[in-house]
């Protein structure tokens, strides 16, 4: 193994910004969660404003 010296270690730059299968999973998924709590919301208010909700027993 290769040693470097003290003035080039402050030189080395890199891997802050990759993008990664875990983070492209994850954001898909936030988008997915945020797709169905819509839909979710608009077909409440589209059932509430039909009047065609499931009675209550």
């Amino acid at each position: 193994m290769k040693k470097i010296e003290e003035e080039k270690l402050e030189m080395i730059s890199g891997g802050g910004t990759t993008i990664t299968g875990t983070l492209v999973s994850a954001i898909s998924e936030v988008f997915k969660v945020l797709y169905d709590a819509g839909h979710a919301v608009g077909s409440s208010i589209r059932r509430m404003n039909d009047k065609s909700l499931c009675p209550i027993d």
